[in-house]
Formats: structure tokens, sequence, C-alpha cells
């Protein structure tokens, strides 16, 4: 890591950032991005450095995070019937038409982050196939 030369509080703030938002879990194409969007406002000036990173370093940055995280738990699937009908009714009143399911699933997660956050929980702990099944099961019935 010392080859990227980050300073140890640089470290220690990607570091929290990527085991908080369990960003080294995701498709290493996202990761950079998402890294540099939530630097966004806490560090403009090494969001402005992630953003720089060639390729070859930033899935090294990838790859450091990815192997220094714990294994994601097992997504958890069963889901109340009261649950099951507010994501029903979440997906049936969105202001404008689902083409890509997954992408949905992170509004339905801040839809759901305050007042049901158990749910947006499990709605994070799906994979994208596991939430378009989802989908399909309490759209189409």
């Amino acid at each position: 890591m010392s080859y990227l030369r980050f300073t140890p509080g640089e470290y220690r703030t990607l570091s929290e950032l990527s085991a908080r938002q369990a960003l080294s879990r995701r498709h290493q194409s996202a990761f950079r991005r998402l890294l540099v969007a939530s630097l966004r406002q806490a560090d403009p000036a090494l969001a402005g450095r992630i953003a720089r990173l060639s390729r070859d370093k930033a899935n090294l940055l990838y790859w450091h995070f990815r192997e220094h995280t714990p294994a994601a738990p097992a997504p958890p699937t069963q889901f109340t019937a009261q649950e099951l009908r507010l994501v029903a009714e979440a997906c049936v009143k969105a202001p404008f038409p689902v083409r890509f399911v997954r992408p949905f699933k992170d509004m339905l997660i801040e839809l759901f982050e305050e007042e049901w956050p158990a749910l947006a929980r499990k709605l994070a702990g799906l994979s994208g196939l596991q939430f378009e099944r989802l989908y399909a099961q309490v759209v189409c019935g």
C-alpha cells in the first residue's frame, strides 16, 4: 500500500470507508466510483486523488481492501408477510417505470433505511439475482 503513497490518515479514512460501506465486496468496476462518491463531501482532495488513479493502481487498492475484508455473511432471504407487502407497495408505486431492477434496489434501501432499517438491511444483503427474483415475486405475484 505504501506504493500508492497514502498518508496514515488517508489510509485510515479509506480503510474505514471501505469496511463501513462494504465497498470491496462490490464489483471491481464499481469500487472506485463508489469510493470517490463517498469521499466527495468528507475529503474532496482524497476523492480527486482516487479518481485520478490509473486502472492498475485502482485495482491494487481494490484487491488490498478485498483481501482485508471478512467474507460477507449469508444474505437474509426470509421476509415477513408485512415486509413483502411493503416492498410490493414501493415497487408498484414507483413514480417511474422500473426498467432495470438491480439499480432500483438501492433506491428501495434508501427508502426503507429510516423507518424500516431491518428491511433495508435484508434488501442490502441480497445479491442482484436474488433481488430480481424478489422483485418478480412481489410485482408479478
